[in-house]
């Protein structure tokens, strides 16, 4: 199965240590086997240096996001509506590019 055009993703992202990394390199690869089973090939990499985050797509589409894709304040309880549909959580400012290379 396929899920639109999209073949290819490439994450550069930051960690703020050696256990955040190992955490999300657990994730990326449960998320990257999901994609697989799906068609799309997803690739990641940390970066000591890089402050902002970005989405490199097969297609020549680049999303930088300012504050990382954690943008989602937590819900007041975890027994909040909040806590499953994203469009009643506070979100936290940030700025969105998305541009063609």
């Amino acid at each position: 199965m396929q899920i639109g055009d999209t073949k290819k993703i490439e994450l550069t992202t930051g960690s703020d240590d050696e256990s955040q990394r190992n955490e999300n390199s657990s994730n990326f690869k449960m998320l990257q086997s999901s994609l697989k089973d799906n068609g799309i090939e997803f690739g990641f990499s940390f970066s000591d240096t890089i402050h902002d985050r970005e989405i490199k797509l097969s297609n020549g589409w680049v999303i930088k996001i300012g504050r990382g894709l954690d943008i989602y304040q937590k819900p007041d309880t975890w027994f909040s509506i909040g806590l499953t549909d994203f469009d009643l959580r506070p979100c936290l400012e940030t700025k969105v590019d998305i541009f063609m290379v």
